[in-house]
């Protein structure tokens, strides 16, 4: 059976129109592709500073060891550091704790203890040099 004029015309407007929606599938697929890749990152491609926005650490007392330095409480974390520094005398591990944890210059540090930029410079390196001889000594 041959297929009537009106048969053909319609097959070909079906063509036509199967051709169209399958055209523009193609291209909202693409556009929702390049809508994403402009929009959303991976995870392993960000920062660390900008991945601590996602999640959040506990601490527990039991973790870190505490000290009071000038009124403001600085937490160590490290055991080991956090004995060297107990065995050190206040003024010396506070001003170790205010340089390093606290970034703070030696001149800041100097106005709050009350002391000479030169004075706070010369405790924190001979603390250091003490730290680094305690902590070979364990």
């Amino acid at each position: 059976m041959k297929a009537s004029s009106f048969e053909k015309a319609i097959e070909a407007q079906f063509d036509c129109l199967t051709k169209k929606v399958i055209k523009y599938e193609r291209s909202k697929y693409y556009r929702d592709i390049s809508r994403h890749w402009r929009n959303e990152i991976s995870f392993s491609d960000l920062l660390e500073v900008e991945l601590e926005h996602f999640y959040s650490i506990d601490k527990y007392p039991s973790e870190y060891t505490a000290f009071n330095v000038l009124g403001m409480e600085v937490q160590i974390m490290d055991r080991q550091l956090s004995k060297i520094l107990k065995v050190l005398p206040e003024k010396k591990r506070n001003i170790i704790l205010l340089s390093y944890f606290m970034d703070m210059s030696d001149l800041e540090i100097g106005k709050l203890m009350n002391l000479v930029r030169s004075t706070i410079y010369r405790h924190r390196t001979s603390t250091l040099k003490e730290i680094k001889k305690l902590y070979k000594e364990e």
